[in-house]
């Protein structure tokens, strides 16, 4: 299952057009000190994969402090989502370069990763990250990280995917699944179609990769807010290739599904390393520290990897996954390499927002 040949991208601090909002959902999650039970609460908004249901409840009675997650399908959402309701929101996960531009524009707030102490738990690079540093400080506590590849059913598949091509191939028509995260699928693209800077494309690059969307367009099935629902999908043969994380072969496995293959595309691809951050002027720091001490124990984390499948940079919850036999699972994907991580081209914003969204919409909203 090889990442591949691919280049880390670190641009500086691009400029941020809004497109349209994300719709907010904050509902359950609240922005009062407490919940119906006493405890305090903590809004956050986040991915399903950064959390297990049965750690939320254990988390709240060792510690007090509850919350119910919101949500976001991507980076950009999660953007305007802090943006624009500032003051609603304790913490925010986030990828890769968005941490730093996030930061940047006010919207969260760096601190001392060693004041959580599960921080000495981590992999010592993930606790200096270059693009996340500022000064002494970290933007973001370190969750995980993944390449993003193809999983397939290699039984129905019609060619080994080995290229972006595929998505255009006739014979694939409705039987792709992808998140549905626009600036990302425009990078892709981008690769697809030789953009020398996926995320920073030139008009002429950006026309050619909406080109591609175009014609890549009747393979998608759909475009899902949530990873498990690529897993749904290719568990119950609806769909029988994916742009997925890795971990998603193992995944669809448990859920019933066909034995699934992994192929990296041979233009290149994205990868991403998220975390959580500190939403600037929030007024529980002390629970957000509190939270995430609690959050990134070794024994959560280790079970989290199992569940997702996508290697986690908790270095003790490696130990552990070895001491459970997990061994072969987490070596094959590269849980005990993160070094890997720092060779992709990392998710991040776009240097043309607009252009990128206005591209994907004129190609999935028509």
């Amino acid at each position: 299952m090889p990442i591949g040949p691919i280049v880390m991208s670190r641009r500086g601090m691009l400029k941020l057009s809004v497109g349209t909002a994300g719709a907010l959902a904050l509902a359950a999650c609240g922005s009062g000190n407490n919940g119906a039970s006493g405890a305090t609460t903590l809004s956050w908004t986040t991915w399903n994969d950064h959390y297990l249901p049965e750690q939320l409840a254990a988390v709240k009675d060792q510690t007090g402090i509850a919350v119910s997650p919101a949500l976001q399908d991507s980076d950009s959402q999660a953007y305007l989502k802090v943006k624009q309701s500032q003051g609603q929101w304790d913490t925010v996960s986030a990828d890769a370069l968005w941490v730093p531009k996030m930061n940047a524009d006010g919207l969260t707030e760096s601190f001392d990763i060693a004041e959580i102490d599960a921080s000495k738990q981590l992999y010592a690079m993930a606790r200096g990250l270059p693009f996340w540093k500022d000064g002494s400080k970290t933007m973001a506590y370190p969750f995980g990280w993944s390449s993003v590849q193809f999983t397939y059913d290699p039984k129905t598949v019609p060619s080994t995917p080995s290229s972006w091509e595929i998505l255009t191939d006739p014979r694939m028509q409705g039987k792709v699944v992808a998140e549905n995260q626009p600036i990302d699928l425009m990078a892709i693209a981008g690769l697809a179609t030789g953009a020398k800077e996926p995320y920073n494309m030139t008009d002429d690059e950006i026309g050619r990769a909406k080109q591609f969307l175009g014609a890549a367009k009747p393979a998608f099935l759909k475009l899902v807010s949530q990873n498990d629902e690529l897993v749904r999908a290719l568990a119950d043969g609806s769909a029988i290739l994916a742009i997925a994380n890795l971990g998603t072969d193992y995944r669809v496995k448990a859920a019933g599904g066909p034995e699934l293959s992994v192929a990296t595309p041979k233009e290149g691809t994205i990868g991403f390393i998220d975390g959580e951050q500190l939403v600037k002027g929030s007024p529980k720091r002390a629970e957000f520290m509190k939270f995430q001490n609690a959050m990134q124990q070794a024994d959560w984390i280790a079970k989290n990897f199992i569940a997702n499948g996508r290697p986690l940079f908790n270095e003790q919850a490696y130990k552990l996954l070895v001491d459970q036999g997990e061994q072969e699972r987490a070596d094959r994907l590269f849980y005990n390499k993160p070094e890997k991580a720092l060779e992709m081209t990392l998710k991040g914003p776009a240097g043309n927002e607009q252009a990128y969204t206005d591209a994907f919409n004129e190609v999935f909203g028509a």
